[in-house]
């Protein structure tokens, strides 16, 4: 029996040694950032592979829909809306040979341009913008433009920026300073923030014609990519040294201690001590990818955000929020989420995936609207008392007392008196062209 054993064991061993031998295992993609004036120290790890459900990216229901081929074998010139998808956050349209190309790009030339990406290879430089811009619901005051085509919107800085949390019209191994020409240029227009990589080339296939995008972040949360020169295909970009993508992408990251002792000498984890390693782990969420065989010049790319949870301020609006999210209020950090965006942690550290539910907020909501009906109650009736206990001390004080002026009215206003007073009023029709209807007259 025990040789039965060994030899499955050994058997599972070769097995496995053959399966490593010849799986090509795959390394992370990023690439490091030098952040100018700021903090380029890694202190993070990435991490998308993991068991957890929360680890791995989310495509949401991607509806697709593409026009129509055209016979005869030819492109139409302008192709509107080639393709339009739903990634649960955003909805992108993708335009073709846009007739009104220009509508989506802006000419940048009275911005002079920026000295440390303009000459320079994976450098990233932070920038504020004068408006909040709403990323994946989150409000963003500042960016960090990167040379190699893209923005990272994280408040978090390290220098793997390409890995999560980008906005790319196109990511790739760009160098600025391979061209005379070459620059990357931002402006803020107080709605909208700017940003063109202009006549840039790739450090890897330099040979070809220079590359011309910008992209736009709109106030309302809308994104437009515009490709005026675009001058090989996306597909045929090399990607040994460089990602390259096109899209947007969003993550929280949890920073948790390692190694700490309780009591009775087990270790365990906890993201609120202040003993042990820390370590903080990226979790990318969700992602649009757009469609590189899409991407050519004079093409444009629209992304319009989708409402989220975490932009309701209130319960009432947290539970009437599209159902394409789960989303719950949290009484305890007074927040609405489906506990998937950038405060995660809290989120869950406040025990909010527990005690938050439709049914539990809808009956806080009610029990607080209940308490301040009672209120509201209860100083009306206050308010009727004291009247009547002022009008009974009046009462009581003119009566009492006759020959003051309380006394006096009363005395005047006695029902008897207003009844005689009733009797010698006079009322009779009158149809004059003065427009009276009525006329009283009274002769008490």
């Amino acid at each position: 029996m025990a040789t039965i054993l060994s030899v499955l064991l050994k058997f599972v061993v070769l097995v496995a040694f053959f399966i490593c031998s010849c799986v090509k295992l795959t390394y992370s993609e990023d690439v490091a950032y030098s952040l100018f004036e700021g903090d380029a120290h890694l202190d993070s790890v990435i991490s998308f592979n993991s068991h957890h459900t929360l680890h791995r990216r989310q495509s949401g229901n991607d509806n697709t829909t593409s026009s129509p081929t055209p016979t005869g074998g030819t492109t139409p010139e302008f192709t509107e809306q080639e393709v339009s998808q739903n990634h649960k956050y955003y909805t992108s349209t993708v335009l073709r040979g846009a007739a009104d190309f220009n509508s989506y790009w802006d000419e940048l030339y009275d911005v002079k341009h920026s000295e440390p990406l303009s000459g320079s290879h994976r450098v990233a430089v932070s920038v504020p913008i004068n408006f909040n811009f709403r990323f994946y619901g989150h409000d963003v005051s500042k960016i960090t433009i990167a040379t190699g085509g893209f923005l990272y919107m994280s408040p978090f800085l390290h220098q793997w920026l390409t890995a999560t949390q980008y906005i790319a019209p196109l990511m790739a191994n760009f160098d600025t300073t391979l061209g005379n020409e070459s620059q990357v240029l931002y402006k803020d227009f107080g709605h909208k923030f700017v940003v063109e990589w202009r006549d840039i080339f790739l450090q890897d296939q330099n040979h070809t014609e220079p590359f011309s995008f910008q992209t736009t972040l709109h106030s309302n949360g809308t994104i437009y990519f515009a490709y005026k020169q675009i001058p090989v295909e996306i597909q045929s970009i090399e990607k040994k040294n460089h990602p390259v993508k096109v899209g947007v992408s969003d993550a929280f990251y949890i920073d948790t201690i390692y190694a700490v002792k309780s009591q009775n000498g087990s270790q365990h984890r906890y993201s609120d001590s202040n003993e042990g390693v820390q370590r903080r782990t990226i979790y990318e969420y969700h992602r649009v990818e757009v469609d590189f065989t899409r991407i050519q010049s004079n093409s444009v790319v629209i992304l319009e955000p989708l409402t989220t949870c975490n932009i309701a301020k209130d319960c009432f609006t947290c539970l009437s929020q599209d159902d394409n999210f789960d989303c719950k209020w949290c009484q305890k950090v007074r927040r609405c989420s489906d506990g998937i965006d950038w405060l995660r942690q809290e989120w869950r550290d406040q025990g909010c995936e527990i005690q938050s539910s439709r049914s539990n907020c809808s009956y806080r909501e009610s029990q607080k609207g209940a308490s301040n009906a009672t209120i509201a109650g209860v100083v009306v009736a206050v308010l009727i008392l004291v009247l009547l206990i002022v009008g009974g001390v009046w009462f009581f004080y003119a009566y009492t007392h006759p020959t003051s002026a309380s006394g006096q009215w009363m005395i005047n206003h006695r029902p008897s008196e207003m009844k005689a007073k009733m009797n010698k009023m006079k009322f009779w029709k009158r149809d004059t062209a003065s427009g009276e209807k009525y006329r009283v007259e009274s002769t008490a």
